[in-house]
């Protein structure tokens, strides 16, 4: 087996920040790690992560403004399901789940995921480049949208078809990573356009860091995607904080300083609480604020 990469944790101090996030404000991307002692990691992970824990992330929502999230579950973690179990059933009305389904997941996992807050199945191009399409239509059938992950024009190209195809809605991550030296007009970013203006796809405003060519705040190079996809369709928005920022070796974000990019990214105060509060609320079956 490779070495794993060792990833470093987050800043443990995230700033107060300036923007004030509107009732109702969501964090629509965002991992747990651990405690491991209970909910080990997937032994084939490419990653070794510090735990970041559900105390962990609710002190960081707290300090931001924000009031409700929805847990993805990542590659670390592999097909376990027990850690995102137990957080939806510490904070049932705040949290919903992203899971990473196994192909031969059964009716009755899914039931029981679905029945404690798992909304959607994550598909990531690192985990497997192949679209399992029987799989997207079954965790259809019990009320989940697929939401992808990939990285590049390759990957976006290779995976288009898929994606315009399936039943419902389904989500972009990352603001479909397409390196930022490319620009905008790149073919990768063009696919994500095109599956924006279908209504159906939604888009994260996250991982800024992910796909800058610069090292550090504030990915200045990548307020041109964000504004793009806000000025393409602003319903179809969503934020995603990205904590604890797994796989990012440059320098650590601080994450009151990450959601201070909304400011630039989205000047106007009811924009914000669209993508904050309102789109969230629409996708993930929030209570409306």
């Amino acid at each position: 087996m490779a070495e794993k990469l060792k990833s470093p944790p987050p800043d443990r101090n995230p700033k107060i920040p300036q923007i004030k996030t509107p009732d109702g404000a969501t964090d629509t991307h965002f991992h747990i790690y651990g405690p491991q002692a209970r909910f080990p990691f997937n032994t084939n992970s490419p990653l070794d992560v510090e735990d970041s824990t559900l105390d962990d992330m609710l002190h960081l929502h707290n300090t931001l403004g924000v009031e409700r999230g929805v847990i993805v579950q990542s590659v670390v973690q592999g097909n376990c399901y027990e850690y995102m179990l137990h957080a939806l059933s510490r904070e049932p009305d705040r949290l919903r789940g992203i899971a990473l389904p196994a192909p031969d997941i059964t009716d009755k996992e899914l039931e029981i995921l679905t029945t404690a807050g798992v909304v959607g199945s994550r598909f990531a191009y690192r985990a497997s480049p192949e679209i399992n399409m029987d799989l997207i239509h079954r965790t259809h059938e019990f009320g989940c949208h697929p939401q992808f992950w990939f990285r590049g024009g390759d990957e976006a190209a290779a995976w288009r078809d898929q994606m315009l195809s399936v039943p419902g809605n389904f989500v972009i991550d990352h603001m479909g990573w397409q390196p930022a030296e490319l620009g905008i007009d790149s073919p990768g970013f063009k696919v994500v356009l095109e599956c924006l203006d279908t209504g159906r796809c939604w888009v994260k405003l996250s991982g800024p860091n992910r796909f800058s060519a610069e090292p550090g705040l504030p990915y200045s190079d990548t307020t041109p995607f964000a504004r793009a996809l806000i000025e393409r369709n602003p319903d179809r928005l969503l934020w995603g904080s990205d904590w604890p920022h797994p796989d990012h070796f440059e320098a650590m974000p601080n994450d009151g300083d990450m959601i201070d990019l909304m400011l630039d990214w989205a000047p106007d105060e009811a924009l914000r609480k669209k993508i904050f509060t309102d789109n969230p609320t629409e996708l993930f079956g929030f209570p409306v604020v």
